[in-house]
């Protein structure tokens, strides 16, 4: 048992939203990396990663953990110098328009959150506000500590977010991640790294596949045989080559030495996933992963199979480095449905349901 106040009062992160209704890449490559890196630079800094969200407007969530006897206020005063200076040289000039955008944000709201919340939040007839565009505010930084297993969990998900955040960061400077093909090709060899080093059967990391297509399709509504169909056809197109790739990933994911690496810019995420594996299955061999109860009480213990916990944090972890690389939910639903036919075919177990 853990008291999330306590272990939240522990870490003290600085909660940066900066609102910037355009495509967030060059705030992320031209202001939020030389940022960072300056901060670490000069040991202002022992942790930090950014999330891309759209409540009350689009905007970039940087988290800035201050190292050890640094005054929060010095990095707030250089974030807020380097951000400023990049809105007023790039500012983003499309507005959201509330009234169009009201009921699609309180159904994007729905789907992730509850109507109580939303209640509480912003009242039952209520709507919810539209932050200005190009600018900032600090917001309270809420860990996840259910979804990650506790304290522990949540110590090893930052570290693994930075990792995920300097990989992102690295592609939207060297790749064409503003071609859809592109940025959809990058995930889906992310997705399938990590996938298969974490899930080393080929029947179960199919059915992972299928069980995440899934979960995004319902949770969002958008699955349907028609759709299905137009996705079948896609593959269709790309059968060999991706059946292909994805064999060679699973092969080279087998291996601990550079030789066996699955491509050059797919290596670090590699070697990363590697051990994040390692130290998920060390957390819960040690007990130090703890969970709350799925049936409906406020039981929380701790995780005991390694196998499980792996399959738990592993649909979290892929989702949000995709959302750091701006892929959409409903893209995730797609690829993970590729991805369940590649495995299959590339890796030979037989056709998808």
């Amino acid at each position: 048992m853990y008291d999330p106040t306590v272990a939240k009062a522990e870490r003290p992160w600085i909660a940066m939203h900066i609102y910037y209704t355009s495509n967030p890449n060059p705030l992320l490559l031209n202001c939020v990396q030389p940022l960072v890196r300056g901060l670490q630079r000069d040991g202002l800094i022992r942790r930090y990663f950014f999330i891309r969200y759209w409540l009350e407007g689009p905007h970039v969530r940087l988290r800035l953990l201050p190292a050890p006897g640094v005054d929060p206020a010095a990095i707030t005063r250089i974030a807020e110098e380097r951000v400023g200076e990049f809105l007023l040289r790039r500012p983003a000039v499309y507005e959201v328009d509330n009234e169009i955008m009201s009921g699609i944000y309180k159904d994007m709201y729905l789907a992730e959150y509850s109507l109580d919340q939303w209640n509480a939040d912003y009242g039952e007839n209520g709507t919810m506000p539209i932050q200005r565009n190009n600018s900032w505010i600090y917001r309270d930084y809420e860990p996840e500590f259910d979804r990650y297993g506790g304290p522990a969990g949540i110590e090893l998900a930052e570290w693994h977010f930075e990792k995920s955040s300097d990989v992102v960061l690295s592609l939207i400077g060297r790749t064409n991640v503003h071609v859809r093909t592109v940025l959809l090709g990058l995930s889906a060899q992310l997705m399938m790294t990590m996938c298969a080093t974490f899930i080393r059967d080929p029947g179960e990391l199919a059915e992972f596949f299928t069980g995440y297509n899934r979960f995004w399709e319902r949770t969002y509504e958008s699955a349907g045989a028609e759709k299905h169909d137009q996705f079948d056809l896609l593959y269709e197109d790309m059968r060999e080559r991706l059946a292909g790739r994805v064999a060679v990933i699973h092969a080279a994911t087998a291996g601990d030495g550079e030789d066996s690496a699955p491509g050059a810019f797919l290596l670090p995420w590699a070697r990363h996933c590697a051990e994040l594996r390692d130290r998920i299955i060390a957390r819960t061999r040690q007990g130090r992963l703890m969970f709350r109860a799925r049936d409906g009480s406020d039981r929380i213990g701790a995780a005991t199979d390694p196998e499980l916990a792996l399959r738990v944090l592993m649909g979290a972890y892929l989702h949000m480095t995709n959302n750091r690389l701006g892929v959409a939910i409903n893209d995730e639903a797609y690829l993970a449905y590729l991805l369940d036919k590649a495995v299959r075919h590339g890796l030979g177990i037989g056709s998808a349901a």
